[in-house]
């Protein structure tokens, strides 16, 4: 009995002291509005539940506190203080200043290490400057072929659906994502369109749950709780089969690579940090490939998926959209080319259009490492600053009260010379930008364009949606298809 009241003095004692030390960063909150909290849980609560249940908890969140017409608010997630914005003034300064990312992305760093996606900012700096030329245009475009191979290979695997039940799209989209970024990151040709059940893809997708899990389970998220679990074990274990795969690549890549007799044509980025002779280590090197398969593969994948969605249930606008095609390719079933994909002005639009709508990408996290003037408050250094794409994207003092609805048109020239340039934000903003938007951007036309000359899609109303990392909807990507002639 003695030790449990030693024990309860002593965490009180510490809880006290840790109060104490946080007296300013209190007192700073207290100015800010806020909507929703409870005495010591804060907004806690608000994320407790299933994939679905946090997504419309999350949204009726942002909303009441959009509603509220304040342009700041403060959002108390345990002990952690975040700063929220709709201004897009503040966006635009909150992506440009503040380049260190939230703490809550240290689950993905578990995995990542110091990827691009996830690296702490001085390591950051020095790694995108190396990083940036391999991503040049240039090379992109050099990629093109990939795309339209396996966009081939995409229409021949969804023919098997051509009149059947609707089915889910995204199992396809994400094979053939994967076949892409796998050969032009790594050079390895993996087929998984014709094999998507391998070990190697099993550990991502168990990795990947966890690591969801963790970001809305606020008992998981001390590392010193999480390790008392079972998942634990299983992250680990799963983690180590990643690595383990992309080692072996790397190791076969640096044994084959002869910087005398390199080969002329396309090259992989691995090949090309090869060639630059950059000073990764091989350790450094996982971590970069890891981090570009996996943002390049699933934000990709999902995007196409909610465009053929939007299209199945949008039939006027998918009929525009095969009328660009057929102008541009007639009845060649030919690949898509580098100027092909420049004539796709409306499909470009309808593109944009849905990343506006479903942003796949719906919150993002960063840390103020200095005070940060925002519209109406000076934010000190080490609070949180969440921006919520997902809201500013239908917010309707940016976007007109029509903001909920589907029009590709909103994308036209003459339609965005005004728009604020942090009002739609996809792919972020700033220098902590997607690195991967003109490889995502291709990639996406070529194989949109592959499967819309063969098939026509139709989908049912969708407004059930879930967050896991990225936006889903519930019940999946859900088409029918049916042959074009």
């Amino acid at each position: 009995m003695l030790v449990v009241i030693l024990i309860c003095i002593i965490a009180v004692a510490l809880y006290i002291k840790f109060r104490y030390s946080r007296v300013a960063l209190y007192k700073f909150a207290e100015t800010w509005p806020t909507y929703g909290d409870l005495p010591i849980l804060g907004h806690t609560h608000w994320f407790i539940g299933g994939p679905e249940r946090i997504f419309n908890n999350i949204r009726t969140l942002m909303d009441a506190i959009n509603a509220e017409g304040k342009t700041v608010s403060s959002v108390w997630i345990g002990p952690s203080l975040y700063m929220v914005s709709f201004n897009p003034d503040d966006v635009q300064k909150i992506l440009e200043t503040c380049l260190e990312k939230d703490y809550s992305y240290k689950f993905l760093q578990t995995w990542l290490g110091n990827g691009l996606f996830v690296a702490p900012i001085d390591l950051w700096k020095v790694h995108r400057r190396l990083m940036l030329p391999i991503f040049h245009n240039r090379i992109i475009e050099d990629y093109i072929e990939v795309f339209g191979e396996q966009g081939n290979v995409l229409v021949e695997r969804l023919q098997e659906q051509v009149g059947k039940p609707s089915f889910d799209v995204y199992e396809y989209i994400t094979s053939c994502m994967l076949d892409i970024v796998f050969e032009t990151s790594m050079g390895k040709k993996m087929d998984v369109q014709h094999n998507p059940d391998t070990p190697y893809l099993r550990a991502r997708k168990t990795v990947m749950s966890i690591i969801n899990m963790r970001l809305f389970k606020a008992w998981l998220q001390p590392d010193v709780l999480f390790n008392l679990t079972s998942h634990a074990t299983v992250q680990k274990e799963n983690i180590d089969a990643t690595h383990k795969f992309t080692d072996e690549v790397i190791r076969d890549k640096i044994a084959d690579f002869d910087e005398e007799n390199y080969k002329e044509g396309r090259k992989d980025i691995l090949q090309l940090l090869l060639e630059r002779k950059l000073a990764f280590s091989n350790i450094e090197l996982r971590e970069h490939i890891d981090s570009i398969t996996i943002a390049g593969n699933d934000t990709t994948a999902l995007v196409i998926s909610y465009v053929l969605l939007l299209l199945g249930e949008h039939q006027d606008v998918q009929e525009e959209v095969y009328k660009e095609l057929k102008m541009i390719f007639g009845d060649s079933q030919r690949r898509p080319t580098k100027e092909d994909i420049t004539k796709m002005d409306y499909l470009d639009r309808v593109i944009r259009e849905t990343m506006r709508l479903y942003t796949v990408v719906p919150i993002i996290g960063r840390k103020t490492q200095k005070e940060l003037k925002l519209s109406t408050c000076t934010v000190p250094a080490g609070v949180g600053c969440v921006v919520v794409p997902m809201v500013l994207h239908r917010s309707k003092k940016l976007w007109g009260p029509d903001a909920d609805s589907f029009n590709p048109d909103r994308f036209l020239p003459e339609n965005s010379t005004d728009r604020h340039p942090c009002a739609y934000i996809p792919f972020s903003y700033g220098t902590r930008n997607c690195i991967g938007r003109y490889f995502g951007m291709l990639a996406m036309k070529s194989i949109l364009a592959n499967i819309l000359r063969s098939y026509k899609v139709t989908s049912q109303a969708f407004d059930r949606l879930k967050i896991e990392i990225l936006l889903f909807p519930v019940n999946g990507h859900q088409i029918t298809l049916e042959k074009r002639l």
